[in-house]
């Protein structure tokens, strides 16, 4: 088995547009003491999981999240990039998946009806390496599309070195009380040495 680290480095990752970007501060320590770090981030920076709450006004924050959607097995699948991913994109290819990780080289984004495809099968989690999982003039509706269907999203993978197939999904957010979304380390256990 092979761990494939599929997390961005926090400062290194894209930011989505308006957001400000991750920030690490060192600072002294208490006399005698290591230095310590500041960190100044949006609960959406880097590689992070969007709790229901974000579009939804009566979702589950980050902290009230169930853990078994970010953990399990995983299909990652190939999707066209640089365009909107549709339903016939993944039709066929995601029966009986219980999370997917859409690859496109982080450009592309699913339009309603792949969102609704993907709920209707039953997905527990979609995973993107996109900054988000729709695109900037419909997120709203994608993301109420798939929270509604009770679709987990972990958004800002990187997945150019993980083959198509099936794998482990383990991408636990931090436990933010309140907070509508938070980062996560996001791993697959797969096939490889």
């Amino acid at each position: 088995m092979r761990i494939y680290d599929i997390s961005r480095t926090l400062q290194e990752a894209p930011v989505y547009p308006g957001d400000s970007a991750p920030l690490l501060t060192r600072q002294p320590g208490t006399p005698g003491g290591p230095d310590q770090f500041l960190l100044t981030a949006t609960a959406h920076s880097g590689t992070h999981a969007d709790a229901f709450s974000h579009f939804l006004p009566d979702g589950s924050s980050i902290d009230q999240m169930p853990l078994e959607l970010y953990c399990g097995p995983c299909r990652v699948l190939t999707v066209p990039g640089g365009q909107l991913v549709r339903m016939d994109d993944l039709r066929g290819r995601i029966s009986g998946a219980e999370r997917i990780a859409l690859r496109s080289g982080g450009a592309s984004y699913l339009c309603e009806e792949a969102a609704e495809y993907i709920a209707a099968c039953g997905v527990r989690a979609v995973v993107t390496d996109a900054v988000s999982i729709g695109p900037e003039d419909n997120e709203a509706a994608i993301h109420t599309i798939l929270q509604r269907g009770g679709v987990a999203i972990v958004e800002n993978v990187v997945l150019d070195a993980v083959a198509d197939g099936d794998y482990l999904l383990f991408a636990f957010p931090l436990k933010l009380g309140g907070a509508d979304g938070a980062p996560v380390r996001a791993v697959l256990l797969g096939p490889g040495k």
